[in-house]
């Protein structure tokens, strides 16, 4: 027969040894994740240099000068556009009502005609009859598509554009 003292080293040691291989499987598993986000931080890092070297490369004053002519063609800055300061910009005008787009609206089909509001009495002095029917709102109105600008060819002209489109 087994003595209890037996019994308790044999219980103790398997119980230690069971111990000791989750303990290594759980460094090991630290660690695969610890070279996990180094090599994403690796790949982060070199993106990182790539995107700034694509950024060195593109403002280049060369490769600016080829995008201005390729996509904006705007000219160099006239001295009577520098301003020292705040106070000696002119304020923009506000835009005319001709300068506004007009709005389409779409013939309705199927459209309920609608009851003028002078028409309609107050809740408070009308009780709601039985099989009353409520009109349904009418559609959303759509705006006209902006026509495309034309190409700016200076900064003036740009400006102008923008401040036209709001």
């Amino acid at each position: 027969m087994i003595k209890l003292s037996t019994l308790f080293w044999l219980v103790l040691v398997s119980t230690t040894g069971f111990a000791m291989f989750a303990v290594k499987y759980g460094v090991q598993s630290l660690e695969d994740e610890l070279n996990r986000t180094k090599r994403a931080t690796i790949a982060e890092e070199h993106a990182i240099r790539a995107d700034e070297a694509e950024w060195a490369y593109l403002t280049r004053p060369e490769t600016l000068d080829e995008m201005n002519r390729r996509h904006l063609s705007l000219g160099p800055i006239a001295t009577k556009q520098l301003r020292i300061g705040l106070s000696e910009i002119p304020m923009r005008a506000a835009p005319a009502a001709a300068d506004v787009p007009p709005v389409v609206e779409p013939p309705a089909e199927n459209a309920l005609p609608t009851i003028p509001a002078s028409t309609i009495a107050p809740a408070s002095q009308e009780k709601p009859t039985e099989g009353a029917e409520f009109v349904k709102p009418a559609a959303a109105k759509t705006f006209a598509r902006p026509v495309p600008p034309r190409r700016p060819r200076s900064l003036d002209e740009l400006i102008a554009q923008v401040s036209a489109s709001r």
